[in-house]
């Protein structure tokens, strides 16, 4: 059984998703990358009753942050235009660079009499963005 989830407490000190934060979540991103790649999540058994998969992936506290910090990445590049992302990127002396990452997301289900569920999916493919 796992212990309480530090995962938000991690994105609280990582901070919000914002241009000025970039560097911080870069940073943060790569060292929770590295920490993934130690500890993965894996696939059990679910519970079908309920709405899980047949073999239903759980992701490691490690790949989640990886995931989520590499959303914010992606969330703060799409949102400038290049021009405007270059001048970020000095500002915050960030040189360019490639970063991949599995992207983690939930699905709800709802069963009726037994409540709502959500499950963990990690897309096939990993995800790439250019900084």
């Amino acid at each position: 059984m796992r212990g309480a989830s530090k995962v938000y407490d991690i994105l609280a000190e990582v901070g919000e998703s914002s241009s000025g934060n970039l560097k911080k979540i870069v940073k943060y991103f790569k060292k929770y990358v590295k920490k993934a790649i130690k500890n993965p999540g894996g696939y059990r058994k679910g519970n079908i009753a309920i709405g899980a998969d047949f073999s239903q992936f759980y992701p490691s506290e490690e790949e989640l942050l990886a995931s989520e910090l590499g959303k914010m990445i992606e969330k703060i590049v799409n949102s400038h235009s290049r021009e405007e992302f270059e001048k970020v990127k000095v500002q915050e002396g960030i040189k360019s660079q490639k970063i991949e990452f599995n992207e983690i997301y939930f699905r709800h289900v709802d069963v009726m009499g037994s409540g709502r569920f959500f499950y963990a999916e990690k897309r096939p493919e990993k995800k790439e963005v250019i900084i």
